[in-house]
Order: C-alpha cells, then sequence, then structure tokens
C-alpha cells in the first residue's frame, strides 16, 4: 500500500527553481494509528507558518481529522542533504 509523507525542501530564493537541500527522509508520516481511514497511511498539508525558531504544520490525516505539530527549523536544516 502506498504510503504519503511530508518531507522539506530549502530552494534557492533567486531562483527557486534551484534546490539547495532536501530532506532524504519524512519530516512527518503517520503513525500507526492514523494507518486507517478514508483514504489510509497518508498525511499531507497546504502549507506552514514561521512561528519563531520552529515552523508551525497543520495536517490531514487519512481524510479523516486534522492534526497539527510543530518543528525546529534547526532541526529540518540539519537533516537536508
Amino acid at each position: 500500500m502506498r504510503k504519503y509523507a511530508i518531507g522539506a525542501a530549502l530552494l534557492d530564493k533567486a531562483d527557486p527553481s534551484k534546490v539547495i537541500g532536501r530532506t532524504p527522509n519524512p519530516i512527518l508520516s503517520a503513525a500507526d494509528e492514523d494507518r486507517e481511514g478514508y483514504v489510509p497511511n497518508v498525511v499531507y498539508t497546504c502549507g506552514a507558518i514561521r512561528v519563531g525558531d520552529d515552523i508551525f504544520l497543520p495536517y490531514g490525516v487519512a481524510d479523516s481529522s486534522v492534526c497539527f505539530a510543530f518543528v525546529a527549523i534547526a532541526e529540518i536544516l540539519a537533516a537536508m542533504d
């Protein structure tokens, strides 16, 4: 079964077609208890908001609920290739 997850990419501000870095692994994926629903194994977002040194990330889970996460920007950048 497919599994959709959320990763991160850092693009060049002057030329967004240039990828500076990206996470090799997801920063957010469905937990075991979130694998059931109309669309199982799926987390998805429509955006994120910077809050201080963190990213506030609202996301949907399996088309059955809405959740949110805070992820430290430093941790995301450290995880990028």
